[in-house]
């Protein structure tokens, strides 16, 4: 451990200038991301009758739990929220612009669809927010999403109902052209079986074969009928369905508290945590390399007191006389080896005393 402290010593000045390079700037973006960051929320409260499941985990599908209509509806808006598309449109009904190059537009997007919270506050109840870099967007943002949530629900029930009334209408045009087929095969039969004339109030029964065969051609022109009458009653509550839809959405889906305009920040207390406490770690990490680094190097040249064993020694190699003074301890190699070498031997050091 007192190695790596008289390394810390040792590169005090470049610790400091490491800490310096990245603490600072770290804590201006913490205190521009705090400063610069308003966060507006829209409190939302959804209501559901009918009773759903959704899957605890994607690997599993047959595990499911009850999902209550906030976490519904919340899941739903999530879902919404990182799509480019359901964004892109969101973009469009406020005054931000979106980049024309291509990986600008995607770090835009994805930028953008950070800045959205969706908290679930209730078994009916959850909130929607949006953190905004000045006090007036995030307002017409939160809007927006909510209005085009709202567009892009009836787009997309519209749409159901249209394939809906489409295959209705092949169904109906099917069902008349098989109805009007019975209806002619039954014509066909009766005509060839006329019975002969008789007097009023008699008649000739069919044989078993052919009244059999006629009970089943009426039978299938009553069914013929009955698939008509069915088809088209579908088809005219597909006409008043999106309506009664709409009513129904606008109970189940009700903002209670819109978003406000505050001119004071918030909301940024979170992110300017985080990049603060990341710029920290990033320069105490960098701080423990050069040390360690540091001490490994020394480790490989060692000072005067590990090649102290070699005195008394007979000189092993010749190098030039320099001048040097009093080496202190823990001094460079090549010091200390300077100083071991010139030094007097203990026999001419006693007499030298004497």
């Amino acid at each position: 451990m007192r190695r790596y402290l008289d390394t810390a010593r040792r590169y005090w000045l470049f610790i400091g200038i490491v800490l310096v390079l990245t603490w600072i700037p770290g804590l201006a973006l913490a205190y521009i991301e705090y400063t610069t960051s308003y966060e507006v929320d829209a409190t939302i409260w959804t209501q559901r009758t009918s009773q759903q499941f959704a899957p605890i985990s994607p690997q599993d599908p047959g595990l499911t739990t009850f999902a209550t209509p906030a976490s519904e509806q919340a899941g739903v808006l999530k879902q919404l929220l990182v799509t480019r598309t359901f964004l892109r449109s969101v973009v469009e009904r406020t005054d931000l612009r979106v980049p024309e190059a291509p990986s600008d537009e995607q770090k835009f997007f994805d930028e953008f669809s950070k800045r959205f919270r969706i908290d679930i506050l209730g078994t009916n109840l959850f909130k929607l927010a949006y953190r905004a870099r000045d006090p007036h967007t995030g307002p017409e943002v939160v809007l927006a999403v909510l209005a085009q949530r709202q567009e892009h629900l009836a787009a997309s029930r519209a749409a159901t109902n249209d394939a809906a009334a489409s295959f209705y209408r092949s169904e109906l045009a099917l069902a008349q052209s098989r109805a009007v087929d019975a209806q002619r095969a039954l014509d066909a039969f009766d005509q060839e079986h006329r019975p002969p004339l008789l007097p009023v109030g008699w008649f000739a029964p069919l044989p078993p074969a052919d009244d059999y065969q006629q009970h089943q051609l009426r039978l299938a022109l009553e069914d013929a009928k009955s698939r008509l009458s069915d088809l088209r009653a579908r088809i005219d509550q597909s006409d008043v369905l999106p309506g009664i839809l709409q009513t129904a959405d606008s109970l189940d889906f009700q903002v209670l508290d819109k978003p406000l305009d505050d001119p004071k920040p918030s909301g940024g207390t979170k992110p300017a945590a985080t990049i603060a406490g990341s710029a920290v770690l990033a320069g105490l990490a960098l701080a423990i390399a050069l040390v360690l680094g540091g001490t490994l190097l020394a480790a490989r040249v060692g000072p005067e007191p590990e090649i102290a064993h070699l005195v008394p020694a007979t000189v092993f190699a010749t190098m030039p006389e320099v001048a040097h003074a009093k080496t202190r301890r823990g001094g460079e190699l090549r010091a200390a080896l300077s100083s071991l070498v010139f030094a007097p031997v203990p026999a001419q050091r006693a007499s030298t005393q004497r």
